[in-house]
């Protein structure tokens, strides 16, 4: 993760470093042995079919594409500086897909017979996935790394520590992350997240976004296509480079903090933590509020800006 995410993992240290990282043997520099096994499936996906992915210290490519059916590779692997223990752990490394009425379910998880210590190789999932591009979609992964793209219907994702990248998505998305790295490019959709201790940059976007992080920061570019934001954060630093003011109105708070916004934006000068602009009612509204936490309005990278 970034520099910034690992100073939100105070309180956890080693405990999340080591599990970030791997074992310890894997941060030292020797040569590493890894052992792999492959698994292609093509499967019947017709339209209302919901595809659950449930994965575990895996990567997650998801890509939508015009087929009426899913298209899945799972490579398993395990890794250590002994090639005969990474071949013994890598059994434990298990997978389901399973077709079900109106749903397809992909599963990672490791299995152990009671009493077995637990395996010494770091073991990993990646999958690569092509789904037609407008069924739902629900992911759920845990110490990883999942991407979304070019997907257009109902979309809902939880991500607890790693990161997260979304790009071309249209339709709808209600992610859940916390203790990860949230980017986002081209998005045109009505957008949900509730984070902690989280990054959240998303550029170039359109449509709705309701968004709630505490101990993070957000950075947005939106488009002229944007139809709203509503924004309430703690202790959370906010950016945002927007089209001109006359596209939008805007409610901004800056609870026990500093607020800026350019200097030629009307009433922008004085010692205050709130502004609102005034202008059209059918304006998209953008309104934000932070706590002791900066919030910064910011049109352009060489913008004159006025703090309280």
């Amino acid at each position: 993760m970034k520099q910034l995410s690992l100073t939100w993992l105070s309180g956890w240290g080693l405990l999340v470093a080591w599990l970030m990282v791997g074992p310890a043997w894997a941060q030292a520099p020797r040569t590493v042995q890894v052992v792999t096994r492959t698994v292609s499936q093509t499967l019947d996906c017709p339209a209302g079919t919901v595809v659950r992915i449930r994965a575990d210290r895996a990567t997650v490519r998801v890509q939508g594409w015009d087929q009426p059916t899913l298209r899945v590779v799972l490579r398993l692997s395990a890794r250590h500086p002994e090639r005969a223990v990474a071949e013994k752990d890598l059994p434990t490394a298990q997978y389901r897909i399973s077709p079900q009425a109106g749903a397809i379910d992909l599963v990672n998880y490791q299995t152990l017979a009671a009493g077995t210590p637990a395996p010494a190789s770091d073991l990993r999932a990646d999958y690569t996935i092509f789904m037609p591009a407008a069924n739902a979609l629900q992911v759920a992964n845990t110490y990883g790394q999942t991407q979304l793209i070019g997907l257009t219907g109902r979309q809902k994702l939880t991500q607890d520590f790693g990161q997260v990248e979304l790009r071309q998505l249209r339709g709808s998305l209600d992610a859940t992350v916390h203790y990860a790295d949230l980017t986002g490019s081209d998005l045109q959709l009505a957008f949900t997240c509730q984070a902690e201790k989280s990054a959240l940059v998303l550029k170039t976007i359109a449509g709705g976004y309701a968004i709630r992080n505490r101990y993070g920061s957000i950075r947005l570019e939106p488009t002229p296509e944007l139809t709203g934001i509503n924004i309430d954060a703690e202790r959370t630093e906010i950016t945002m480079l927007p089209p001109p003011l006359t596209q939008f109105n805007y409610q901004l708070a800056a609870n026990h903090g500093t607020l800026s916004v350019p200097s030629t934006y009307p009433d922008a000068g004085g010692n205050r933590t709130s502004w609102r602009s005034t202008g059209a009612e059918r304006r998209p509204l953008v309104r934000i509020l932070t706590t002791y936490a900066s919030l910064t309005l910011q049109p352009s990278a060489g913008a004159l800006l006025s703090h309280p």
